[in-house]
């Protein structure tokens, strides 16, 4: 995406593309490390949002090659996590609460908020960014819903709207052969180890636009200044309005995209 922005917009045009990404980024990490807090039952304070973006800052250390490959380990990790919460769930779900409820306006939102995987296009180099079918990025947008679904099926649409966690609540009533399980640490290491994952790649993402904007790649301590940057933002990330984090993903992870890959192509048709 870096060497996108300057092919669709010219080399002054890309730089500023590239600056409002970068902002973008760090608005984005600044709230991915305030909901570090839905992880725990209990309010643990404002300081722990400082430990996802310190494992973020030195695994970006690391190189943008080695974080991803990290990530990618704990994607199946996480996979496995929440396929083993998700079908100790299925036997609780009740056909009169899976209908579809709400307004397709909440629908909208939660799309734009499950955009955080486009993320890695910023991160990698165009000979590097795989090729991905339509399909599998839908179905990868898409697969937050399994988790919204099975908690309003299980809980029923009410008490998962009032409750401020409510996948954490669906977990306390899980049982596996007729036994309670304790299910909440492990959701909350995978929430943990999810927003690491997250924090990680937008990190890389931020070296890689910054960039894009000084002509050159950060250096080491880049991502830790951006962390800090973040973690001074999540102190008022929970005063925005939940719409503000969905219009900002829908288009720096939509739209911009999306139209850089147009005007790309198009220039390349009219050689």
């Amino acid at each position: 995406m870096r060497q996108a922005f300057a092919r669709a917009f010219g080399a002054v045009g890309g730089r500023i593309m590239a600056a409002a990404e970068l902002l973008w980024l760090l608005f984005a990490a600044s709230g991915a490390a305030a909901a570090s807090q839905i992880a725990f039952e209990d309010d643990l304070g404002p300081f722990l949002p400082a430990i996802p973006l310190l494992l973020a800052a030195l695994a970006g250390q690391k190189g943008r090659l080695a974080a991803g490959r990290v990530c990618a380990v704990l994607a199946l990790c996480l996979a496995g996590l929440y396929a083993v919460i998700a079908a100790a769930s299925l036997r609780h779900v009740q056909a009169d609460w899976s209908r579809p409820q709400g307004v397709p306006a909440d629908a909208a939102l939660a799309f734009c908020l499950c955009l955080g995987p486009v993320c890695m296009a910023f991160v990698t180099a165009e000979e590097e960014t795989p090729r991905i079918s339509p399909g599998t990025a839908a179905a990868s947008a898409l697969l937050p819903a399994a988790p919204a679904f099975l908690t309003a099926a299980c809980l029923s649409p009410e008490l998962a709207r009032r409750e401020p966690l409510p996948f954490l609540t669906l977990t306390k009533s899980l049982s596996v052969l007729s036994v309670m399980q304790r299910f909440e640490l492990l959701l909350s290491v995978a929430q943990l180890l999810g927003l690491f994952a997250l924090l990680t790649m937008l990190v890389c993402a931020a070296e890689r636009m910054l960039g894009a904007v000084g002509r050159k790649n950060g250096t080491g301590s880049t991502g830790g200044v951006f962390c800090l940057l973040a973690f001074g933002g999540s102190f008022l990330a929970y005063r925005l309005p939940i719409w503000s984090w969905a219009v900002g993903a829908a288009i720096f992870w939509g739209v911009v995209p999306i139209l850089t890959q147009v005007i790309v192509n198009i220039k390349k048709s009219e050689k």
